[in-house]
């Protein structure tokens, strides 16, 4: 591998990760707090085509409905979050990339949520995601959340199994 395509990797990595860090943690986390314009920035990168896969939610297919997922159905059942991801593995081929993330998110859950969860809370597990740069700029085409953890603190890690698929 050339010093060239060396430097470039570093820089996709680095791309991906600010694209995890910015336009999904730290946004989906304002979009819960009430932010309207904070998912505007997440949609942005997304590409058409793409999938969100949650343990315990329905399947989201197009931008359309990833986006509706983040801006009104994840708002609906918590009132807090607060998305911290680690142990990032980012692989990238060409214009493509897949990533495995660690998460530790703690969170409040809003009564009546489809969870069956309330109060303070906290959601752990990975993300194995895909991604695709499009115009020069690395967006979201997969996102596949594996909730280990989905609980009321009052649960702490007794619940915990991993998983290794949501269907």
């Amino acid at each position: 591998m050339t010093l060239e395509q060396r430097l470039q990797q570093i820089e996709d990595r680095e791309a991906i990760r600010a694209l995890k860090h910015h336009y999904y943690c730290h946004c989906v986390d304002r979009a819960v707090a009430g932010e309207a314009g904070a998912i505007e920035q997440t949609l942005s990168r997304f590409t058409d085509d793409i999938v969100a896969d949650f343990t315990g939610f329905p399947v989201a297919e197009g931008k359309a409905a990833v986006g509706a997922f983040f801006a009104q159905g994840v708002p609906a059942f918590l009132s807090y979050s607060q998305h911290r991801v680690c142990n990032d593995v980012i692989e990238i081929d060409g214009d493509t990339a897949t990533g495995r993330w660690y998460v530790d998110c703690p969170v409040v859950f809003r009564d009546g949520n489809p969870t069956g969860n309330s109060g303070p809370g906290f959601i752990g597990g990975r993300y194995e995601e895909r991604y695709r740069r499009e115009g020069g700029v690395w967006k979201f085409a997969r996102i596949v959340a594996l909730l280990d953890v989905n609980a009321e603190f009052q649960f702490n890690w007794t619940q915990a199994r991993q998983r290794f698929d949501n269907r």
